[in-house]
């Protein structure tokens, strides 16, 4: 008889979680990569407030104010090729390189619509 609650315990104390795993190598890129866009984000709003947005259409000024941020943006293609290339190992360089191109790309485009959007509004609060 006590051998049943003995087991009925031990049982339980096996569902307990498991024990943290060790940080994988994806799990470290994911956490650059985060670091890397949160940068690149951040350089683009920088520039945008520092922008004299008084003479140029928005437009222009986000353009600039992106491009004044591509070390970040190669930093972070870089990374994203390699995450890719950790996810999926069957993937050759140019693929890799063209996943990034377009993950990025895809952050660009919204940091562009985002600083457009910054600049007209503060074009707005100056006339």
């Amino acid at each position: 008889m006590r051998l049943v609650p003995a087991l009925l315990l031990l049982s339980l104390a096996a569902c307990d979680a498991a024990p943290p795993r060790a940080d994988p190598k994806g799990q470290q890129l994911r956490t650059e990569l985060d670091k890397l866009t949160a940068d690149y984000g951040k350089c683009v709003d920088e520039k945008v407030a520092a922008a004299d947005v008084s003479n140029d259409p928005a437009g222009s000024i986000a353009i600039e104010a992106v491009k004044a941020c591509r070390p970040l943006r190669g930093a972070l293609r870089l990374k994203v090729a390699s995450f890719d290339r950790l996810g999926h190992p069957n993937h050759t360089a140019n693929q890799a390189e063209a996943v990034a191109e377009a993950s990025v790309g895809v952050i660009e485009k919204e940091l562009r619509e985002n600083a457009v959007v910054a600049i007209v509004k503060r074009q707005n609060e100056t006339r």
